[in-house]
């Protein structure tokens, strides 16, 4: 695990000491050893820190060279079956040099080229150079465990696994994407292809983009998508059974390595789940968050897990009165705008956990899989009218409506199509419209569609389980959930491995009868929780669902968010609405918190209109 940043110019020359500040921007994610490399021509170099996993030795440093001299890569991740991959690049006559799975990448795409993505399992961001060809390759993992931004202006393509290593860049352009502002406010995050940058991108899931050097080309693909549902009729048994072999495979796969492994445990149905098919094939550590003040705790539950489990133990606590420091740093290690508030307790349990061991495993994924956010009919539109009768008028009033109270009202008045749309959407137009000044309102296009990202991914042809499912593994997963914990955990150096968010248990996923998913007497995750009963009493696997707890509202009145915001950057150059705190409708600690990340991100970075 490590952090990757690389420099091409084509009329240009590119400096080692450039390279040097990328590593130093990204020394978090790679604390253990750092390294650069120019090519020849002075036109390209790599930088990259290291997080020693998986050959702890100075012969997987990179950037990484193949013994052919063909290529040379910058590589941030795991590949889970990089053994296997690695004794039929031999008998294929490879000779190896290291026992990394990086130099696994580099024999495979010297054997298939760009192809070899197919053999990769695991989580991935990497830029290979391919001498050969005169290609650097850019390449993000099927479902988006990690990151990677570019720049490209048709002279310089520079790249990063975080956005503040590009902000080094000579030259760099801080004018912001005012759209990305909105869809900040629209998603808590802001979605792919975009950066809260205008002219900084983030690489999409499951894509590649291809610089072809000699013909100043840059073009992109994407190499793999969630599957379309294709469901093939198997009883409960026959599931279980599957799904059982296929987790023990996988999990299997996320322990290899040569350091100890910890885990993330909250006591709920996923993170048990993880943690009773690693500890079948070897010990390992716990580690669950406290947050002080929280109004619900699920510590005596993941006690209660470790002790049936026979797992070490820790709590880690997460101390309200030091909130203020906590957010600023909140802000920070994310690098642009992101408002999911359990990234604090990610990065408290991240920052105890790292100094017990290098690597955790976690339950990330399981709801998104397992219709674990699904409750009742009506999460998935159970209750919305006919589509004749509200396709106009229930739009047209949600996108003037001014507070949250009557547009939660209006949304369940939408289709059911409608309604699974709009799931990860949190502020419509006209709340908006309210919290930014009318002047960067204005530089909206005049045709923005706010929902652009959302509609990209639904699928109506398909039901609507299979839509809202469909919907959370495209965007809600990778691009929230996945890059809240990269970023928290990477700030201290940690690796945290995700099982379920494997692209073949996706693949099964896709194939699975929808009833073995979600049905309104069992609810969501119900194959996940007979396999939990083989380890765990049932009064630990059937309870009611919680998730990461913080007392938003508390923390917020301890920052004195009004007076934060008024003294920010932002404020002062009137992005924010003048009228913001009398007309608005800014009663949800949710919507505060998102104006608050705003301004301190507004006095932490360079950035111009």
């Amino acid at each position: 695990m490590c952090g990757i940043a690389g420099i091409y110019r084509i009329g240009g020359v590119v400096e080692e000491s450039e390279l040097w500040q990328l590593c130093r921007a990204l020394r978090h994610r790679g604390p253990e050893g750092e390294g650069v490399w120019c090519h020849s021509s002075g036109h390209l170099g790599f930088a990259h820190t290291r997080l020693a996993i998986v050959d702890i030795s100075p012969a997987a440093r990179q950037p990484m060279h193949s013994p052919t001299g063909r290529s040379c890569i910058v590589f941030n991740g795991e590949i889970y079956n990089f053994r296997k991959l690695r004794r039929e690049a031999a008998q294929r006559g490879w000779s190896f040099r290291s026992n990394s799975d990086t130099e696994v990448i580099l024999a495979l795409y010297e054997l298939y080229g760009i192809d070899c993505l197919r053999y990769l399992h695991g989580m991935f961001a990497f830029a290979l150079w391919d001498e050969a060809e005169g290609r650097l390759w850019l390449v993000r993992d099927r479902l988006g465990i990690k990151p990677l931004y570019y720049f490209w202006d048709g002279n310089c393509l520079a790249f990063a696994s975080e956005l503040p290593a590009l902000q080094q860049l000579r030259g760099f352009d801080a004018r912001l994407d005012v759209t990305a502002v909105w869809d900040f406010l629209t998603y808590h995050y802001i979605p792919p292809p975009k950066s809260i940058y205008r002219h900084i991108a983030k690489l999409e899931a499951g894509r590649w983009v291809c610089l072809d050097t000699r013909r100043a080309q840059l073009f992109s693909q994407r190499y793999w998508r969630v599957p379309e549902p294709a469901e093939e009729e198997r009883s409960l048994e026959r599931a279980l059974e599957e799904l059982d072999e296929l987790l023990t495979t996988v999990v299997a796969e996320h322990l290899v390595a040569d350091v100890p492994l910890g885990a993330f445990l909250s006591g709920g149905v996923d993170s048990s789940l993880v943690v009773a098919y690693a500890r079948r094939q070897q010990p390992l550590r716990a580690f669950t968050v406290d947050v002080d003040g929280a109004v619900w705790s699920e510590r005596h539950f993941a006690e209660a897990v470790a002790q049936h489990l026979k797992v070490e133990h820790s709590i880690v606590r997460v101390a309200a009165e030091k909130a203020p420091a906590a957010v600023e740093r909140f802000v920070r290690v994310y690098g642009e705008p992101f408002g999911d508030t359990s990234g604090l307790a990610v990065l408290a349990i991240a920052q105890a956990a790292r100094t017990e061991v290098k690597a955790v495993l976690s339950g990330d994924g399981a709801d998104e899989l397992f219709a674990g956010y699904i409750r009742s009919r009506a999460d998935i539109g159970g209750s919305g009218f006919p589509w004749w009768r509200s396709r106009r008028w229930v739009p047209w009033l949600l996108s003037h409506m001014p507070t949250k109270r009557g547009e939660r009202w209006l949304r369940k008045l939408l289709p059911a199509e409608e309604q699974i749309v709009r799931v990860g959407v949190w502020l419509e137009f006209a709340q908006k419209q309210r919290l930014l000044s009318p002047d960067i309102v204005a530089l909206l296009p005049a045709d923005y569609d706010e929902l652009w990202f959302v509609r990209r991914y639904a699928f109506r042809q398909y039901s609507p389980l299979r839509q809202r499912l469909l919907l959370e593994l495209q965007t809600w997963l990778p691009e929230k959930m996945l890059t809240k914990v990269d970023r928290a955990s990477m700030a201290v150096g940690l690796e945290v491995r995700v099982p379920f968010v494997d692209h073949r248990l996706v693949e099964w996923v896709c194939r699975v009868p929808e009833w073995l998913l979600w049905n309104p007497e069992r609810g969501g995750k119900w194959l996940l929780k007979r396999l939990l009963e083989k380890y765990l009493p049932t009064s630990l696997v059937y309870r009611p669902k919680k998730g990461f707890s913080i007392p938003v509202h508390r923390w917020l009145q301890q920052l004195a968010w009004h007076e934060r915001i008024r003294e920010s950057r932002f404020w002062k150059e009137g992005f924010f609405h003048p009228a913001l705190f009398h007309r608005a409708d800014i009663r949800s600690p949710v919507t505060q918190f998102l104006l608050l990340v705003l301004a301190l991100w507004s006095d932490q970075n360079r950035w111009i209109l």
